[in-house]
């Protein structure tokens, strides 16, 4: 048997896309006997043997996180760091070890007092002004929050699994979200969430300005060619635009907006029709009245990030995903 699942494995690499796909398939019919020989190739980042060697380790699933944790007790010890890898994207933190958990906490202490950020995403993200980590927790009713680097919790918040469907008490199915709140940047801190965000943003701008005296929202979607830009104040709603909203705008223009708003006759060949209404560029908006995410490298910072979830019952451990430290 060994022979042939090592057969199997070395197809993974094959030059005919049917022959990959085949051997994939067979890999994945055999379940945990496959896993010690998918290991080595994931060491080969980007090769088609490494990339459907992980597309295999997934699709087993569950049934992997065994011979995983054997890997990482017993070795080979080249194999270990990728077993580690593999048992977080497949079952989260619940799925590693005490002793893995806890080297995980150490090196965050570690990197946490030296970390540099690096420039945040600007597709969907709220800004706070001078509001405490502990505001924004008690704002959102966040639970389990816990320091954790920029990166880190932005792969857990935004670019790996963050939204999780489980039973709620009284029968119906609940959703909960894991919620990164970024170091503070010249009196600002950010909060992300791709689907926290996504689903609820109306609702967490108005509660964060609500305890916190103000709240932005602001979104670029690309794809749909969609601009959302909020401002709330002690709870409600002063000045917004989105381009697919009814409205589309809603409070009356900012004095920033005003500097920019033509005056002119619309008739006249000086007329910006761009600026006619208020401004509509998200990133614009956060430039002139809070901060971009994408400068925040270059602005003072003050402390760490802060990763938590919306639910008490649903811990960090049970989302997965490899995460960045």
């Amino acid at each position: 048997m060994s022979e042939e699942i090592a057969a199997l494995v070395r197809r993974l690499a094959a030059e005919s896309r049917d022959d990959r796909a085949a051997a994939q398939n067979a890999l994945i019919a055999l379940g945990a006997p496959a896993v010690p020989y998918l290991l080595p190739l994931l060491k080969n980042d980007g090769t088609p043997g490494g990339t459907a060697a992980e597309l295999c380790l997934e699709d087993i699933g569950t049934a992997a996180l065994a011979p995983l944790r054997e890997v990482r007790a017993h070795g080979p010890g080249a194999l270990r760091a990728a077993a580690l890898r593999m048992l977080a994207a497949l079952g989260g933190g619940d799925a590693l070890s005490d002793a893995d958990r806890a080297a995980v906490e150490r090196l965050v202490r570690i990197k946490l007092p030296d970390e540099h950020p690096g420039d945040l995403p600007a597709d969907r993200w709220i800004a706070v002004p001078k509001a405490e980590v502990a505001d924004i927790v008690r704002a959102l009713d966040l639970h389990d929050a816990r320091p954790v680097t920029t990166a880190m919790g932005l792969s857990a918040a935004v670019h790996h699994e963050n939204s999780l469907r489980h039973p709620a008490d009284d029968g119906s199915d609940a959703t909960a979200y894991r919620v990164f709140i970024t170091p503070e940047f010249e009196g600002w801190r950010l909060v992300y969430g791709a689907d926290y965000l996504n689903e609820n943003w109306a609702q967490v701008v108005t509660r964060l300005s609500a305890h916190c005296g103000e709240a932005h929202f602001y979104a670029v979607d690309e794809y749909d060619g969609a601009w959302v830009w909020w401002v709330s104040e002690n709870g409600q709603d002063r000045r917004g635009y989105r381009t697919y909203g009814e409205p589309q705008w809603i409070g009356e223009p900012m004095e920033f907006e005003r500097d920019l708003m033509p005056d002119e006759d619309p008739d006249s060949e000086d007329y910006d029709e761009e600026y006619a209404e208020g401004v509509r560029d998200p990133e614009e908006v956060a430039s002139s009245i809070s901060i971009q995410p994408t400068v925040v490298e270059v602005l003072d910072r003050v402390g760490h990030g802060w990763l938590a979830v919306t639910d008490p019952e649903v811990g960090h451990g049970r989302f997965r995903g490899d995460l960045d430290i």
